[in-house]
């Protein structure tokens, strides 16, 4: 049974953190099996309004070597969209932000979130911390920023991280069917994490391309495709 339950001792975390509108509740329908829009599912909207007002668990079976087991994914609310170019103003408001540690409320919800599920008491840490960005944001540096703050200063690095890329257009790279922006992402997104000491560069990547609707074979592909990424690479810590 797929959806909304009480946590179980045996249940496998795993976090989907990301900016509003990057598509986190989007991948919790693709992976649990969930029609847009039906009972149980998570809220969708078609711009960048966030779809996620509290942290929100849905529990999913996945099989791993031969059995199943019980995840439960935390779609979390959307981190603020960084500036790619911040202004002058900008970088004075976020320095005396970080300064007297002044922080929104989806940083404060995101935190408690972290906190509860990354072993503080001693107890195993989350699996799985599902960095979401878009393809358009793979090259800029500060929003690979926001994934190191999360996943040092929340996570304390006790969780294994991952990426998945959103938006990804299908087919090969070529003028028509792609953009300039999305030619070699897994070497762009590769050379960020280096650059931030993110598993020397390692992290697994997964990409989820764009469809038309969910009865496109690009989606049901790319739905069982999440899915063999989650269980190939959660672990204990």
């Amino acid at each position: 049974m797929t959806g909304q339950t009480s946590p179980a001792k045996h249940d496998v975390d795993v976090l989907l953190v990301g900016q509003t509108g990057v598509g986190k509740s989007t991948l919790i329908n693709m992976i649990c099996g969930f029609e847009e829009g039906s009972e149980g599912s998570a809220k969708v909207t078609n711009d960048v309004r966030p779809c996620t007002e509290v942290a929100t668990s849905y529990i999913t079976p996945l099989s791993r070597e031969g059995k199943n087991l019980r995840y439960r994914l935390w779609d979390t609310r959307g981190l603020n969209e960084a500036s790619d170019d911040p202004s002058i103003m900008t970088k004075a408001i976020n320095f005396f932000c970080a300064l007297f540690g002044v922080v929104s409320a989806c940083e404060r919800d995101l935190r408690a979130v972290c906190d509860e599920h990354t072993g503080r008491d001693g107890e195993k840490a989350a699996p799985l911390l599902i960095w979401c960005i878009h393809i358009s944001k793979v090259g800029v540096p500060v929003h690979w920023e926001q994934f190191r703050k999360v996943y040092v200063d929340y996570c304390r690095e006790k969780v294994r991280p991952v990426v998945v890329v959103t938006n990804v257009t299908p087919g090969r790279p070529s003028a028509k069917s792609q953009s300039q922006t999305e030619l070699g992402w897994e070497e762009r997104c590769r050379k960020q994490l280096q650059q931030l000491g993110i598993g020397f560069g390692n992290v697994p990547l997964q990409g989820v391309r764009k469809y038309r609707d969910t009865s496109t074979p690009e989606y049901k592909a790319d739905c069982q495709a999440v899915r063999d990424f989650i269980v190939s690479h959660h672990s204990s810590n």
